[in-house]
């Protein structure tokens, strides 16, 4: 088994995540409720046409899509905030590289590689890009279940930080091993181990900073258009 003492450790440090994913949480939740008031008003005045019962239901529409859309919002960036803050106080990808390979090569729990170790580690020291993905797989699932439980609101932090690396980690490695089997016909698991364990964190970074943008603009974006889109459509609806 794995050594996740490290990995353990670190995992500690999603209490430290928790300052920053509730100000991210709220920060959003609050520019999100200035969206909704500033939506509200404007679906009042394209639905209405001097009808205040058509205007107020256009207004509770752009109410129920901006809190539709904000709270997965304001709970997407507040895990990005507790994971760019792990990830950078911790190093926590590159840890958790070492322990999938560890998986995967089948490494002594004390580190050393006696000759169970070093005979697993020469066996599939070049494996197909099959193979590979698929032990590749079965680490992941083995390592979330090896991920710490606790209670309260830091536990469930911690467990979606943990499982938002690992399908990550697991993303890049998968890319890695293409590469590495595309240019060399097979895969060095303990190349490919050093390198990403190097690189795991910023690129994780880079992703998550992305990936939360990008979310932020498309709920906004979706948010603006429905209620927009609902409001015109009220407006044909008759009222006496």
């Amino acid at each position: 088994m794995a050594d996740l003492r490290p990995y353990l450790h670190a995992a500690q440090g999603a209490k430290e995540a928790l300052t920053p994913a509730l100000r991210a949480f709220f920060l959003t939740a609050a520019a999100m409720s200035l969206l909704a008031l500033i939506l509200a008003a404007a679906a009042y005045a394209i639905a209405a046409e001097g009808v205040v019962l058509r205007g107020a239901l256009g207004a509770l529409v752009a109410l129920g899509v901006c809190t539709a859309a904000g709270i997965p919002l304001a709970w997407k960036r507040a895990l990005a905030a507790g994971i760019l803050q792990i990830v950078r106080a911790h190093r926590l990808a590159g840890t958790l590289v070492r322990a999938l390979f560890q998986r995967l090569l089948g490494l002594d729990e004390e580190g050393e590689h006696g000759s169970r170790g070093a005979r697993a580690a020469q066996a599939i020291e070049q494996l197909p890009l099959n193979e590979a993905a698929s032990r590749l797989r079965l680490a992941v699932i083995h390592q979330v279940k090896a991920s710490p439980q606790g209670g309260g609101l830091g536990g469930a932090l911690r467990r979606a930080i943990d499982r938002t690396l690992l399908r990550l980690i697991e993303h890049l490695t998968l890319a890695r091993f293409r590469e590495e089997a595309h240019q060399q016909g097979g895969i060095d698991l303990l190349k490919v181990r050093d390198e990403l364990a190097t690189t795991a964190d910023a690129f994780i970074a880079d992703q998550i900073e992305g990936a939360a943008l990008k979310t932020t603009i498309l709920l906004v974006a979706l948010a603006t258009l429905a209620t927009l889109a609902a409001a015109c459509g009220i407006a044909q609806i008759p009222f006496r």
